[in-house]
């Protein structure tokens, strides 16, 4: 904990314009709950009164990292669903035209990637669409930096912010952040690597890069020279909440949209519904199942440790003893226990899964926030030791 204070991450997952509307709606929950979003540049932070609800860590993957990413950055929830309706004085609409580029045309590279293509096995006509993408998100790095972060700079911000990509070349994760795995004397990591020297705006861009309709985003490493590209942080992973134990959270709200359409008589089958509904429901159960999984992983080392401690007091061992077995099994898991609420959509809510995913359309974006506020007073309702836990920590730091 930082000065007693328990120390609270908020992580956000992907899922295209509808999750960023959902954690819109998640955020609304979280404040009428009294809880504070540290916020702003760390010389002149936003930060919470002493017993005082307060998230001060943000971990986000590509929409959920541009939704904490703006949190983080200062701006108040109602601005985040404002950029969506185009109500914000002076800046424009957060929609496609704004933050999505075509692809600019290069005819002399485009001959150069069929002739490198000729060469390794000949030319099939699907090779003709030789393009890493008809977008770029050229256009969420310019909307970030120009109209929604106050610094560029992570190591500015007064909360710490992580975004996470995936590097295109070899399938490792990178959390861009304030941190840097290197200079914390970490050897390198074939898996996953912190970096603390790309710009936030250009962290973001990559983050939000789904392939294949948005081309990967190139950064160049200011230390090496070395021209990197990237796309979004959950082809690698989901959710990340390891991010938030590194980053030394006790508590760890998660934010999710990947939940399974669950069969309703009125509804009837996705079978009946076309290609690209069916093609939704995979994805959201191949991905709710990665997040499942780390979940029941999560539990069980939790529960690993709980059985070493009753072991101890059971057999009147040295309570020193068993809470440095502790720390060694810890070490050996990567593991660090904390409290965890998630929050997701239900199977049957049928207004979020049947709901263009792609669309800025303003009906679809207030039933994803209204989905988002409802799945977090679910998750609250059925988890209610979350907040109580919370409030007995932050009352022992405030006294």
């Amino acid at each position: 904990m930082q000065s007693g204070r328990p120390r609270v991450a908020l992580v956000a997952g992907g899922g295209a314009v509808k999750a960023y509307a959902f954690h819109v709606g998640v955020l609304r929950g979280l404040e009428a709950d009294g809880f504070f979003f540290r916020s702003g540049l760390r010389w002149k932070p936003r930060k919470a009164p002493p017993g005082v609800r307060e998230i001060d860590t943000y971990v986000g993957s590509s929409a959920g990292g541009c939704a904490v990413a703006a949190v983080a950055g200062g701006n108040r929830v109602e601005d985040l669903r404002a950029g969506l309706a185009g109500t914000l004085p002076g800046v424009p609409t957060f929609g496609y035209r704004t933050l999505f580029v075509p692809v600019a045309p290069n005819p002399l590279g485009y001959a150069r990637r069929l002739a490198r293509r000729w060469r390794l096995d000949g030319l099939r006509p699907w090779h003709l669409l030789n393009m890493g993408g008809l977008l770029t998100t050229a256009g969420v790095e310019k909307y970030f930096r120009r109209y929604v972060l106050p610094t560029n700079r992570f190591a500015d911000l007064a909360p710490d912010l992580f975004l996470t990509a995936t590097q295109v070349n070899n399938a490792r994760k990178v959390v861009f952040g304030p941190v840097d795995s290197m200079t914390r004397g970490g050897a390198y990591d074939p898996s996953c690597a912190y970096y603390d020297n790309v710009l936030i705006s250009h962290a973001l861009a990559a983050a939000v890069a789904v392939p294949p309709v948005f081309a990967p985003y190139a950064i160049v490493n200011p230390s090496t020279g070395k021209r990197f590209h990237y796309y979004d942080g959950e082809v690698r992973e989901t959710l990340s909440a390891h991010i938030a134990r590194d980053a030394g959270a006790d508590f760890v709200i998660a934010s999710s949209i990947w939940s399974p359409y669950s069969y309703d008589e009125q509804i009837g089958s996705l079978a009946n519904m076309g290609m690209a509904v069916i093609a939704e429901q995979a994805i959201h159960q191949a991905i709710g199942q990665k997040v499942d999984q780390d979940r029941r992983l999560g539990r069980t080392f939790d529960t690993l440790l709980q059985l070493i401690d009753e072991h101890g007091q059971r057999h009147r061992q040295d309570p020193g003893a068993t809470a440095e077995l502790r720390e060694q099994v810890c070490e050996l898991l990567g593991h660090r226990p904390l409290q965890s609420l998630y929050i997701s959509p239900d199977g049957q809510d049928h207004e979020v899964f049947m709901r263009n995913p792609f669309s800025f359309d303003q009906e679809t974006v207030n039933r994803c926030v209204d989905a988002g506020h409802r799945a977090y007073r679910a998750a609250v309702e059925r988890e209610p030791e979350f907040l109580q836990e919370l409030d007995r920590a932050l009352a022992a730091s405030a006294s």
